[in-house]
């Protein structure tokens, strides 16, 4: 008896709406993503039990590292430098303009060149991922290259000295923080705007949430100090952010 003989047909699938599909995909979480900035100054945070989470944007990011100074002679201590920080860039852009037109004026000619912005500067700026220079060294600081601005940057710190009396560079520099989130804020959920959807505009952090993150190294005279410098511009609110150690479990007898 003869055997019977199955055609054999190429099996073709058409990938066309799967390759759609992914595209569209790959692009919606490219768009909703927050791409975290690459930190130049890292801390170790201490840890801690606690599950809270802090908020993943429209936080004013504190950083405290410590450093010592004078190694190996016997005025040798340990410091802690603090450097600022946000995740939107018109925030730090919307505060830095504050401060060169309203309490830091003598600077502001670093930065215009005839009340015109100094572009490759303020490309630079808001290249940067954090704040950590003094307002006077900002300029020649944004002026150098990659490799000497990290340099520069991991023995610097804003400064927490008051002005004449008055408030820290810390503390303008909070202030102007704040005031540039909001200034945003109020941008983005204006009703002419259409750049976002209602429910896109409800969803929006109203402020910016300071989170404090600190070296478990760092001097405790340190950290009091910052703490005080927010207390005295009254921002009393604030996250300390530790590594989650899980309890460790009872064991029975």
């Amino acid at each position: 008896m003869g055997k019977l003989k199955i055609k054999k047909n190429d099996v073709w699938i058409d990938m066309t709406p799967m390759s759609d599909v992914m595209v569209l995909l790959l692009t919606f979480f490219m768009l909703s993503a927050n791409f975290v900035k690459n930190e130049v100054v890292k801390v170790v945070t201490p840890s801690s039990q606690t599950e809270s989470k802090v908020p993943k944007s429209a936080t004013l990011d504190i950083m405290i590292k410590p450093d010592t100074i004078n190694k190996g002679t016997a005025q040798e201590a340990i410091i802690g430098r603090v450097f600022l920080g946000t995740d939107k860039v018109v925030t730090m852009e919307n505060a830095l303009d504050t401060l060169l037109t309203k309490d830091f004026t003598k600077y502001k000619k670093d930065f215009y060149n005839n009340n015109v912005k100094n572009e490759a500067l303020w490309n630079t700026f808001k290249a940067e991922t954090q704040i950590g220079m003094p307002l006077k060294d900002l300029a020649s600081y944004l002026g150098k290259t990659h490799e000497e601005m990290v340099k520069d940057l991991k023995v610097a710190g804003v400064p927490l000295d008051s002005i004449d009396g008055g408030m820290s560079e810390f503390q303008y520099w909070v202030k102007a923080l704040k005031a540039g989130y909001k200034k945003w804020y109020k941008e983005m959920t204006d009703e002419k705007n259409e750049t976002l959807s209602a429910s896109e505009k409800a969803e929006l952090p109203t402020k910016l949430d300071i989170c404090i993150k600190a070296d478990k190294e760092t001097p405790y005279s340190t950290f009091k100090l910052v703490i005080n410098e927010l207390q005295d511009i009254m921002e009393s609110r604030y996250k300390l952010l530790t590594q989650y150690k899980k309890p460790v479990e009872e064991k029975g007898n």
